[in-house]
């Protein structure tokens, strides 16, 4: 459910916190992407990972090299001599915006002189508008780590607003789900009281399975057994205190029923730290649980000679 993506997301930051390579963070936000099926996160996440280039399937007429990736350099031609802008207004034309993708970044990041790269179109945009016949551009290593870090960044912001998006609705999930519990069964409504609203699930199903076993005890006036125990006992298909039909091999089915809602359920909730976050699930558990309350109510009580 909802609460999956959450947990990815907040992994994937965790990641970027700890400042592990973008190059090998970023597969897993476009596995994420694709799980979620959200094609602009989708989009964003492959053309800064493989670069802003034509052969990538993602480059389409709409798609502008970001900002965030333009870095301060210098025009040269092929003797060395430098371009020099002295126009305010032109001062767009001392800058690059790198296409490169992000294992290509981290490269650069990491040179000990400065990076020279070639880019005819843009080489030839200089030529025509500036008249200068410039060949490559050139640039400091350093620059690209703030590119990095604006990448990061944006990573974080997208995925933040994706759980921030998720978590509204999982709020609106547990809303309408949370209308459904006054339908159960009373005793699982007392059980449960808020912890269901609150996003306590696990304490919710543990109380409610709790509160199952004693009903079971005070019915069938055997206090003094506990558990699986408690169950055979009760519900023997053959000599059963709390009688549920007619039919032996029904009354065996009942019986399992009930020892499984102990061994399954509230024995490994009770002693084990099981995750539960899920909203939907819970409230299947208690609704399981209601059933069994109400096979309780049922049951005719039979006294033993």
């Amino acid at each position: 459910m909802n609460f999956q993506i959450t947990k990815d997301c907040k992994g994937i930051i965790d990641r970027l916190v700890s400042e592990e390579n973008l190059s090998k963070v970023f597969p897993s936000a476009l596995v994420l992407s694709k799980k979620i099926k959200d094609p602009h996160l989708e989009k964003w996440v492959n053309l800064e990972f493989n670069g802003y280039f034509k052969g990538n399937s993602y480059m389409d007429n709409d798609v502008v090299v970001p900002e965030y990736r333009s870095l301060p350099g210098q025009y040269l031609n092929d003797y060395g001599q430098i371009m020099r802008i002295d126009n305010p207004d032109l001062k767009f034309a001392n800058e690059y915006r790198l296409r490169n993708g992000i294992a290509e970044l981290e490269e650069f990041a990491k040179a000990s002189t400065m990076i020279t790269l070639s880019d005819s179109s843009f080489n030839s945009l200089i030529r025509q508008n500036l008249g200068f016949d410039a060949s490559r551009f050139q640039f400091a290593p350093y620059s690209v780590v703030g590119i990095l870090n604006d990448i990061k960044s944006s990573l974080i912001n997208k995925l933040t607003d994706l759980i921030d998006h998720q978590e509204e609705l999982q709020r609106n999930d547990v809303q309408t789900l949370s209308n459904i519990i006054p339908l159960l069964h009373t005793s699982v409504q007392s059980a449960v009281g808020n912890l269901y609203s609150n996003g306590h699930y696990r304490q919710a199903i543990l109380d409610t399975y709790i509160h199952l076993v004693d009903y079971v005890k005070r019915k069938s006036n055997r206090s003094d057994l506990d558990g699986s125990q408690l169950m055979d006992n009760v519900f023997s298909p053959r000599n059963p205190v709390l009688k549920l039909s007619e039919d032996e091999n029904e009354r065996q089915g009942y019986m399992l029923l009930f020892k499984g809602a102990v061994m399954a359920i509230r024995n490994p909730k009770a002693h084990s730290l099981i995750e539960q976050n899920d909203p939907q699930k819970t409230l299947e558990w208690l609704s399981f649980a209601s059933v069994l309350f109400r096979k309780v109510d049922e049951a005719e009580l039979v006294v033993r000679n």
